[in-house]
């Protein structure tokens, strides 16, 4: 059996051979025709003009320069912020590029959206400056967002047909560790109904629609299966995943269960840390199957620890689970 045939019978709310995991059952990948984040693991100027800052500290996750803003006043966005034209982009050529080593029989191709609405506006006004935008200026909020989610509706067309994914994630951090940046009457107003838009998009084209949204999100977790999305990633466990599983198991796949703080997940953990961690994440969430491990190992995998560390994970999801199942 392979990966990707394991993990559609997970996502189909059954029980695999064994737990599919991230790292091993997918095949991610963002659109490199699209300019989202400067350059992979290296950042730079994005197309909207955003510095982005990429280093080992960062765990060469790209992070938006908080010191150097495009748009100080949300009211003016459209002196400072153009769509660059998307029929013009070599997408042919990129998903030929980005796709050469990509196995489809084997593996499940994800394609990732761009920055979500509110990531976007905390990238070009900072973050607390957004918030503010949010709650003083949300007509012109509003505005913004309707615009960009048009802009992103169009790369979710041209992701479909250039580079006929199995499933497109789309993604908006809102939420921190304790709940989210901001009310639920805001969400209500200025998220879902664009959440909407570009579900409905996805699913016009024929992609499964996967959520992704780290922190404590289980307030918003009907609306996220509103918008049509059947797989929630990275469902980390300051939510109370066996209560989400146990009302909403039938409609949404748990892709997460990891415990990203814990000291297994930093330098000077042991072998037997990581594969103890991942042994518990199986125990409380995978026993009656549809789940999915989504484990958040950080770094650069191109080093040997990283690597290593991600190995145990993959070796002990993949062991454990199937003498589980059996």
């Amino acid at each position: 059996m392979t990966e990707r045939e394991n993990f559609f019978i997970a996502y189909n709310h059954g029980k695999p051979a064994w737990v599919p995991n991230f790292y091993e059952a997918y095949a991610p990948m963002g659109a490199s025709v699209l300019n989202n984040q400067g350059d992979f693991m290296k950042g730079g100027r994005d197309m909207f003009g955003v510095k982005w800052i990429c280093t080992e500290d960062t765990g060469w996750q790209a992070i938006a320069d908080p010191y150097e803003h495009v748009l100080e006043d949300i009211t003016e966005w459209k002196k400072y912020i153009e769509f660059p034209d998307l029929d013009a982009m070599d997408w042919e050529g990129a998903a030929a590029r980005d796709l050469a080593r990509v196995d489809r029989n084997e593996k499940v191709v994800a394609c990732f959206g761009m920055e979500g609405n509110f990531n976007r506006l905390q990238s070009l006004m900072g973050t607390c400056e957004a918030l503010i935008a949010m709650l003083e200026e949300p007509e012109a909020v509003y505005e913004f967002f309707e615009a960009h989610t048009k802009f992103k509706c169009k790369t979710i067309e041209k992701i479909a047909k250039y580079y006929k994914p199995d499933i497109y994630v789309n993604g908006d951090d809102i939420c921190s560790s304790d709940g989210m940046f901001f009310s639920k009457s805001m969400y209500n107003d200025l998220i879902k109904p664009f959440e909407m838009m570009l579900g409905k998009t996805a699913i016009n084209c024929g992609l499964i629609l996967e959520h992704h949204v780290c922190g404590k999100a289980d307030a918003i977790i009907p609306d996220i299966i509103e918008t049509g999305a059947t797989i929630w990633q990275t469902a980390q466990i300051m939510n109370d995943l066996k209560k989400i599983k146990a009302e909403y198991g039938d409609r949404l796949l748990i892709h997460g269960g990891w415990d990203s703080t814990g000291p297994h997940n930093f330098d000077g953990c042991t072998e037997e840390m990581v594969r103890a961690a991942t042994r518990k994440a199986l125990d409380d969430y995978a026993q009656d199957g549809n789940f999915a491990l989504f484990p958040i190992v950080m770094g650069d995998p191109a080093k040997a620890d990283i690597a290593q560390r991600r190995f145990w994970v993959c070796d002990e999801c993949h062991r454990y689970s199937e003498q589980m199942y059996k």
